[in-house]
């Protein structure tokens, strides 16, 4: 009878030790992916129970051949100078300062035709859901820091456009960005590499080259793509329901120069000489494209990037901001393509240098305002270094600008909003960067606070949620 007695009673003690164990582990997995949860400045996180997972691309497969196919075959040009960059668009072209033979001009000639041909005649389908549309930005390391200031901005407009974070390779991404903060702000990480690793041609993005991948390898129909230091002032979910983007499909912003470029594109692409030098430089710290309409056109950039060291100099020519940023519109000028640049040239917000910005105008009110009008400034771009990174941004006084001027031109204090989100990250014992080391022994949290003082004549009153 003991013997039988003991049975049900080692059942339930095993039964009631089960539960207790699986209670401990949801306890523990839970914590593991609550530990941003309500103790800090994003107290709404979603949290990802996995690192994202990155798409396969059959797309990349038929694309990679062509690519590596249509490499110029000879070597890259080189420069005797650097081109002079004015603030004036002019009909008149810049000295040539490209050093290269006829013969490789002509070789570099040749593989382009060959690979326009290619895309006129079987070009790959880049892969997307059909309808979608959302924020494409990349980043990594020390852009982190500048990217949730941003992403934070974003949703203060009221946007609810998912976002996808390009990182170049697997060493970038970090656990705590990717898998909490992030997700937290309807943003998720896509490691490049991993994707255009699944093949075996030997390609390797970074720099520059990341944005139009970024954009071609995103998953949306339409992207609006932002460099991770620049953030909306307004919603720009409405920019992708109105004109220009509606009938042109492809929206670019001006740069403050005008064309450097090289003779030697032209004989290399074919494109006239007015179609460039009539042109604006572009400032490709936003663009807003759709990938149907538009295809062609990234995909020919993403031909001058993948040969970077080829076309930026022809391009550019060693002039202000040389890079990626002239292939956006150099790619549907050859093709023939009709897009829309913005006709208010950038603005500066501040004096330029030391924490300064860009502003860019609003495409809807510059394609439907008379001349008289100056459209409403719609994006800040905090390129000029130190950028909206806490570690290194030490100030003494405001950089762009008064209360007063802010609040005329914003309706808000951008500049104080932008430093109290950099108070919060900085300060908020549960929130690291790799790139930042051990925050505490840098003194991150005294420093932003202590510039947040002297650039607002007031303590910044840190506003985290209760711990429950």
């Amino acid at each position: 009878m003991v013997h039988q007695a003991s049975v049900p009673v080692n059942r339930r003690f095993t039964t009631v030790l089960l539960i207790l164990l699986i209670a401990l582990l949801g306890l523990s997995l839970e914590y593991r992916y609550s530990y941003l949860g309500a103790q800090t400045l994003f107290p709404k996180l979603g949290h990802s129970k996995l690192p994202w997972s990155n798409p396969s691309s059959d797309f990349w497969a038929t694309f990679a051949p062509l690519l590596a196919a249509g490499a110029p075959r000879c070597p890259p040009p080189q420069l005797d100078g650097r081109a002079y960059s004015s603030n004036r668009i002019s009909a008149r072209r810049a000295a040539n300062h490209i050093v290269m033979n006829e013969t490789d001009v002509e070789s570099m000639r040749r593989s382009h035709s060959w690979f326009v041909d290619q895309l006129k005649h079987q070009s790959p389908a880049l892969e997307y859901k059909d309808g979608t549309k959302g924020i494409v930005t990349s980043a990594g390391g020390k852009y982190f820091p500048p990217l949730i200031v941003s992403l934070q901005f974003l949703r203060r407009t009221g946007s609810t456009l998912p976002v996808e974070v390009f990182l170049a390779r697997p060493d970038e991404y970090e656990p705590l960005v990717c898998e909490t903060i992030l997700p937290s702000l309807n943003a998720k990480c896509i490691i490049l590499s991993e994707i255009i690793d699944q093949y075996s041609l030997p390609f390797v993005f970074a720099g520059y080259q990341l944005k139009v991948f970024s954009i071609i390898f995103s998953s949306f129909e339409s992207v609006l793509f932002l460099d991770a230091d620049n953030f909306p002032v307004y919603s720009p979910d409405e920019l992708f329901v109105s004109e220009p983007f509606k009938s042109q499909h492809l929206v670019l912003w001006p740069d403050y120069w005008s064309s450097t470029s090289s003779s030697v594109l032209n004989q290399v692409v074919g494109l006239d000489d007015s179609l460039i030098n009539s042109r604006p430089t572009i400032e490709a710290g936003q663009i807003l494209v759709n990938k149907r309409h538009h295809e062609d056109s990234l995909l020919l950039a993403a031909y001058y990037n993948c040969y970077g060291e080829y076309y930026y100099h022809l391009m550019t020519q060693g002039g202000a901001g040389e890079g990626d940023k002239e292939t956006f519109a150099v790619a549907p000028l050859v093709l023939g393509k009709s897009f829309y640049t913005v006709s208010q040239p950038p603005r500066p917000l501040g004096q330029r240098g030391n924490g300064a910005a860009v502003l860019q105008a609003d495409p809807t009110e510059d394609s439907a305002s008379d001349p008289e009008h100056i459209p409403r400034p719609f994006f800040i771009h905090a390129s000029w270094p130190p950028k909206l990174n806490a570690l290194y941004n030490y100030q003494g006084a405001r950089q762009w600008g008064t209360e007063d001027y802010s609040m005329k031109m914003f309706d808000l204090d951008v500049e104080r909003i932008a430093w109290g989100y950099m108070v919060d990250m900085a300060c908020d014992e549960k929130i690291f960067f790799e790139s930042w080391g051990n925050k505490t022994e840098k003194g991150v949290c005294n420093q932003t606070m202590e510039s947040y003082t002297k650039m607002f004549g007031s303590e910044y009153e840190i506003e985290l949620p209760i711990t429950r």
